[in-house]
């Protein structure tokens, strides 16, 4: 398996975390499905090789090779019968809406294909990146029709864009009524805005930023006592942390970490066939 993170443009940043691809082979038992967890975050996404595919209530249901994946409230899987490679754009929760043909609201909880989300510039962006393999070409490229397509559009006046930032840099630990006091907004207004703009309220914004926080904690230890990750994310009282991680992710913390422990143990096995690649971590301006 291949993955990479690639920095946007500096033009671009308002709006993209990164760009990203991902190469990987899903008949092994090994890493045999992608789980994308609870997040604020809109993907776009162009596959080639074998399609993905969810399981919904026993059905199976293809996605197209080209789609946007909305702002998700839980987890989600996708599934592949064989090699699949992909070129993504991560907007920042608020970096989709302008480009968006359908409500923030309706895009959440949802994936769609790209003519859905983004109308007749989704299908030709589709076009554009169709006869290319090299990944990098494959991301200059989609970064170069975000920016032309950016740019074509009237300075897009982002009203949760600061708030969302504070979301994010206080690990969403902010409260709402803090955000209400020192942006000059009404709690009525601030829940439209945010709607609007993201399709999550700013409540669950920051519970989204703040589990994500705690798993991330994990990932990089997964020995790490549960008291001391319980207070970190800004809880006194550990079995209601455990219990809401549970509400957010499916899974108690504990499970979590046993899970990545084992997941850890055979990533070492298999270390030569997996490589990760990362150029930034990204910060919101």
């Amino acid at each position: 398996m291949i993955y990479r993170e690639v920095a946007p443009d500096p033009k671009l940043r308002k709006h993209i975390k990164c760009f990203w691809m991902l190469d990987h082979d899903y008949t092994g038992s090994f890493h045999n499905h992608e789980r994308l967890w609870a997040d604020a975050h809109t993907e776009l996404i162009f596959t080639s090789g074998q399609r993905y595919f969810r399981k919904v209530s026993g059905r199976t249901v293809w996605l197209p090779q080209s789609f946007v994946i909305g702002p998700f409230q839980n987890e989600l899987e996708l599934f592949s019968k064989g090699r699949t490679s992909l070129v993504a754009a991560r907007f920042w929760p608020w970096g989709f809406h302008p480009l968006s043909r359908i409500p923030m609201t309706e895009l959440r909880n949802t994936v769609r294909s790209c003519r859905q989300a983004l109308g007749r510039g989704g299908e030709f962006i589709d076009g554009e990146l169709a006869g290319t393999d090299d990944p990098d070409t494959k991301i200059a490229k989609l970064a170069q029709l975000l920016l032309n397509v950016f740019g074509a559009l009237e300075r897009p006046r982002l009203l949760s864009r600061p708030m969302a930032i504070d979301i994010i840099k206080s690990r969403g630990e902010i409260r709402v009524d803090e955000l209400l006091q020192k942006h000059s907004f009404h709690a009525r207004r601030l829940q439209r805005v945010f709607l609007d703009e993201l399709g999550v309220t700013a409540k669950v914004l920051a519970r989204i930023v703040r589990f994500n926080h705690a798993k991330q904690m994990i990932e990089k230890n997964p020995h790490i006592d549960l008291l001391t990750l319980t207070y970190e994310c800004g809880y006194s009282d550990q079995p209601h942390f455990s219990r809401n991680f549970r509400e957010m992710f499916g899974i108690t913390p504990s499970d979590f970490k046993d899970r990545l422990k084992e997941a850890y143990r055979r990533f070492q096995e298999r270390k030569p066939d997996v490589v990760f690649l990362q150029d930034s971590q990204a910060k919101p301006d």
